[in-house]
């Protein structure tokens, strides 16, 4: 006997959901290790998903995976869900009301993905989260009405988020011109995470406590305003993804990121970076791979000052540097020949050119440029930047 649902309703049938009824109806297998549930736009609305849950639960469930994309108000789920002792990963998406007015109990939930759902209140997101005493992996995609205005992570077995957030277009289309978006915080208090991505494209408010220690990977394409505190709470990052900004310049050379050894650098505010950045490298001391994309903000060579010391990572350690968009001004020359006069260990300096530049003359000039390093081989090519992908 089957002990693995899945449902997909890949033809937008409105009878659907009633053939998923009569499924499990007949479904006579002891255990019902996983149920898997995708709903679409024409599924009909009178069903009871909230009984397929309990059946579930009833029969032992594992994973459980419910996206109701169907044009019918949010479902809630009853208290059988969240009081499961057997469940191991649960996914909820789309239609689904989180909604936990009671004590809940997860005790064997590892993996909770909450994508585009709507919460009742933040007490019911606390009470989910807190359920959970052995969870390690979270991920969090929020459309703008999600209607939670603080969105509070503190799980203390949490290894792994992932926190999004999107406007939907249509939403976002109806916005009267000059109208706000109302400001959200989103507050981590995981001190064992391991692994942090967060992709905010709405510009919410980000906190972190200072207590997270074991920190990995970390990727923050964009976080409004960051201060000293929360680059600190980075700091024992060892592999970084960072979009540096405006705010950052001031407290860049305060921060040491003793552990790091693999940096993303993107900068696209306007903005003199480049002392800054040299700053960033000598609170580096272990870096031993360098990507720099600039997005169309080439250093400045008009503040460029050579620092007394040689960064430690470009003495004894950095192997590996990737320039994903290197245009050949003068800012860019400038700190090129810096790092490839100062990389004692360089193995690998990969160039990828913007369209404009002239391929065979700029590597002339690179090729021109001292190099320490007597193993270093330089690579080229007029490719556009691949995708940064870090898996968490």
């Amino acid at each position: 006997m089957l002990d693995k649902l899945d449902f997909k309703d890949d033809q937008s049938s409105e009878s659907f959901g009633r053939f998923i009824e009569k499924s499990l109806q007949l479904h006579e297998a002891p255990k019902l290790v996983t149920l898997v549930v995708e709903l679409g736009p024409t599924c009909a609305v009178d069903v009871d998903v909230g009984k397929w849950v309990d059946k579930a639960v009833k029969h032992g469930v594992r994973e459980l995976d419910f996206n109701l994309s169907w044009k019918g108000e949010p479902t809630s789920f009853s208290k059988s869900l969240y009081t499961c002792d057997t469940l191991v990963t649960l996914t909820l998406s789309n239609q689904i009301l989180v909604d936990v007015t009671f004590p809940a109990t997860m005790p064997s939930l590892l993996n909770l993905s909450l994508l585009d759902v709507e919460y009742k209140d933040e007490d019911s997101l606390a009470r989910l989260l807190s359920s959970s005493p052995v969870l390690v992996k979270l991920k969090v995609a929020r459309l703008d009405e999600d209607n939670l205005t603080n969105f509070t992570v503190k799980v203390p077995s949490l290894k792994k988020l992932t926190y999004k957030t999107r406007f939907h277009e249509e939403e976002e289309a109806e916005k009267e011109e000059g109208e706000e978006y109302h400001i959200r915080s989103l507050v981590i208090d995981c001190p064992a995470l391991t692994h942090l991505r967060i992709f905010d494209n709405r510009a919410d408010y980000c906190s972190l406590t200072e207590n997270m220690f074991c920190l990995d990977k970390v990727y923050i394409p964009y976080v409004p305003n960051p201060d000293e505190k929360f680059l600190t709470c980075l700091s024992s990052a060892t592999r970084l993804y960072l979009d540096f900004s405006k705010s950052m310049v001031a407290c860049s050379n305060a921060i040491n990121f003793s552990r790091l050894i693999e940096l993303y650098f993107t900068i696209e505010d306007p903005v003199d970076w480049l002392e800054p950045f040299i700053c960033l490298l000598q609170n580096s001391p272990i870096l031993k791979a360098l990507t720099i994309f600039t997005i169309g903000c080439p250093p400045s060579s008009s503040s460029w000052n050579q620092p007394s010391t040689i960064p430690p990572c470009l003495s004894s350690q950095l192997e590996t540097l990737k320039w994903l968009d290197y245009g050949g001004k003068e800012g860019d020359k400038q700190l090129m020949t810096y790092i490839l006069a100062n990389s004692n260990c360089l193995k690998t300096v990969d160039i990828k050119l913007i369209p404009t530049c002239n391929l065979e003359e700029c590597q002339k000039e690179l090729e021109s440029m001292p190099r320490i390093s007597p193993s270093s081989r330089l690579l080229y090519s007029l490719e556009r930047p691949e995708v940064f992908r870090w898996t968490v």
